[in-house]
């Protein structure tokens, strides 16, 4: 180490702390936030086409276009929340005037006890064995369910703020793109050629990520929701969208709602609609763990099944739901974007 660096580093002590001090701070207080802003970066990244669209081809100018692509998010979030309540209010309203709650309740236990009977004799089991078990565990299930909805009941004004910052990041991170490619191309000092390509490898990683995800969950929802309307189960629109939500749950996927649908099939001894929505219920979990790591390999950057499959898994673990965005991204830059980055340092360092 020469003196010259020695001395600039004895001068500028105090400063350099001082920095990395406040850097170190800011870092910590946004870091509630950071998921949220990650988010709202891929978003921006995948809408920016369209975005695009509207200024060049439709004559928009930027900010309009901004304003109404973010006006059509909230509409395409909030829309279907708003009416899945109001209508699932009005299918247990319905539901309640016929019957009250308790006798639904005794009628489901009933239903699910006839089953429990027929299969002890079926298979020769002990019934008061089978019914005492069966009592432990519908307790279990009704205390869990009560704590998972009071759980989620609480976190509703988390998820909502999440889901603001998602949205505003995504307008700030548009509405200053020029600015960040400014930012990158001042401070990343890639070559022209590279840091387009970098920003287009970025972009097209983000796309796939985002439409894969979307593409999986409508499937999914179409498949379920389709089969409970042909069964005569459930009301379609209220299905399409617990199944849709399901869907971004990695691994069980929307197979669950499927399950339960022919479980009230069952109930009712509608075995074939049971059966049907068992299959429907195999094929959407399925579809699942093999269409969105196929979906997630098809774009620009070629990312084996099995390591997008581990990609969403892990990123879920990692970073919850919103690992099932953030996974795949990681596995599509780490096979595109950093050997554009190796390329970029290896050719500098040639020079």
């Amino acid at each position: 180490m020469s003196a010259e660096f020695q001395n600039a580093i004895v001068k500028n002590f105090l400063k350099i702390v001082t920095v990395l001090l406040v850097i170190g701070l800011f870092l910590y207080l946004m870091a509630p936030f950071m998921i949220s802003i990650t988010l709202g970066g891929i978003l921006a990244m995948a809408l920016i086409p369209i975005l695009d669209y509207l200024e060049l081809k439709r004559g928009l100018k930027r900010q309009l276009a901004l304003v109404l692509m973010c006006l059509t998010m909230s509409l395409v979030a909030l829309v279907p929340v708003a009416l899945f309540l109001v209508h699932s209010s009005k299918v247990i309203t319905g539901a309640l005037k016929n019957s009250d709650l308790n006798s639904l309740t005794n009628h489901a236990i009933a239903s699910i006890y006839k089953v429990v009977d027929r299969l002890c004799d079926l298979y020769g089991i002990d019934t008061t064995m089978a019914h005492e078990k069966l009592t432990g565990i519908f307790k279990g299930t009704i205390s869990f369910v009560t704590k998972q909805f009071g759980n989620l009941m609480s976190e509703l004004p988390t998820v909502l703020m999440v889901g603001f910052i998602t949205l505003l990041s995504m307008y700030f991170f548009l509405k200053e793109a020029k600015s960040i490619r400014q930012f990158f191309d001042k401070y990343f000092y890639f070559t022209k050629k590279n840091g387009n390509h970098f920003i287009n490898m970025l972009k097209a990683c983000c796309q796939v990520v985002f439409v894969s995800n979307i593409v999986t969950g409508i499937i999914q929802a179409f498949v379920v929701s389709i089969g409970a309307f042909a069964f005569g189960v459930g009301e379609f629109f209220v299905v399409f969208f617990v199944t849709f939500v399901f869907s971004f749950i990695p691994v069980i996927g929307a197979g669950p709602v499927a399950i339960i649908l022919a479980i009230m099939c069952f109930f009712d001894d509608r075995f074939g609609a049971g059966t049907g929505m068992l299959v429907i219920a195999a094929v959407a979990g399925i579809s699942d763990n093999i269409l969105r790591p196929y979906l997630s390999s098809r774009g620009e950057v070629e990312v084996h099944p099995f390591l997008g499959f581990m990609a969403v898994i892990g990123g879920v673990i990692m970073f919850g739901l919103a690992g099932l965005f953030i996974g795949p991204l990681l596995a599509s830059l780490t096979m595109g974007a950093v050997p554009v980055i190796l390329e970029e340092f290896l050719d500098s360092d040639k020079k």
